[in-house]
């Protein structure tokens, strides 16, 4: 039987038509749908990983992140390794690991997944929402906060980290919630059992409200997000077993408090906004264009974001969140 391959990618670069090459030479079957797939590639960066999982749903079929240049976190390979990494895939000479996968549900309707977190925020930067948290049906505390995100292992790295929350080891069945630059000092994060129905209720705020799954795909909130582990976990091919929380420990935690207050602040907004140029970040923060500058520079060098180009205008250029 050929190989059943569904591809996620970030555009419609050269790059796309080379994998699809690549696969008809080796009789390999493109499918449209991921459940029907032996193998889905997630062709781009860590931002196209995290696409693919929230486009998976429930789906258990394992993922291969594939980058252009070199590889990230979640990219296992790149596009100029891909042919030998499918034979070793072929030849079950790869590892398959598995994290934990998060499953929200806004309003009682609309289902997000993500892999590192899911985040209320107002849709408006910089106001104050308020909440109730509930564990299991148990009330734990009301707050008022920027915002409240629900985080795993894998995602106590990503934002959760620079909101205040504690670095968690893949291994450890829990999940953490953070609340964010709450007015109360008393409310700091919670770490849970990864078993615990996470229940975020009478969510208000003078903007509208929005649940946010890993940084994209966002829902208008009304009133309630039930925040759980989802039934099937995220798997992730790698030619080696590669600790993800741990080289993330390294490359982003270490002297991450030596960062000025500026550069710490455009990377949570980064976190929470998706791409965005440096005159959005001035228009949104209200910071100095001169202070956006030197924060971009700073997470540039420590290799915390990274430059997009538009490519429709070369003459457009973005920040993204690396991982």
């Amino acid at each position: 039987m050929p190989l059943k391959v569904f591809i996620v990618s970030s555009n419609t670069s050269p790059e796309v038509a080379e994998v699809k090459k690549l696969l008809a030479s080796r009789g390999m079957l493109e499918v449209r749908d991921p459940a029907l797939a032996d193998v889905v590639l997630a062709l781009g960066d860590d931002r196209t990983f995290l696409d693919a999982v929230r486009l998976m749903g429930e789906s258990e079929t394992p993922i291969l992140g594939v980058s252009a240049r070199g590889t990230g976190y979640l990219t296992s390979t790149s596009i100029d390794e891909l042919e030998a990494t499918l034979e070793a895939f072929e030849r079950n000479e790869h590892v398959q690991e598995e994290y934990t996968k998060l499953k929200g549900v806004v309003d009682g309707k609309a289902v997000l997944y993500a892999l590192n977190e899911i985040a209320i925020f107002p849709s408006r930067t910089a106001t104050l929402m308020s909440y109730e948290l509930h564990v299991d049906g148990e009330f734990i505390w009301s707050d008022r906060a920027d915002g409240v995100l629900v985080a795993t292992p894998i995602g106590s790295t990503a934002y959760a980290l620079s909101a205040g929350g504690p670095v968690i080891l893949e291994e450890a069945q829990v999940l953490e919630v953070v609340p964010v630059n709450s007015v109360d000092i008393s409310k700091r994060p919670l770490v849970v059992p990864d078993s615990a129905t996470v229940e975020l209720r009478d969510l208000s705020s003078r903007f509208p409200l929005e649940a946010i799954a890993d940084g994209g795909e966002r829902v208008k909130v009304r009133e309630s997000v039930v925040v759980e582990k989802a039934e099937t976990p995220i798997r992730i091919i790698k030619l080696k077993s590669k600790a993800l929380v741990r080289e993330a420990l390294m490359d982003k935690v270490v002297g991450a408090h030596e960062m000025p207050p500026s550069a710490r602040f455009i990377l949570k907004m980064l976190q929470l906004r998706g791409p965005m140029s440096a005159r959005e970040l001035t228009e949104e923060t209200g910071l100095p264009e001169r202070t956006v500058r030197h924060a971009l520079a700073e997470l540039l060098r420590r290799n915390l974001v990274r430059r997009v180009i538009n490519s429709r205008d070369a003459r457009q250029v973005y920040y993204e969140v690396v991982g």
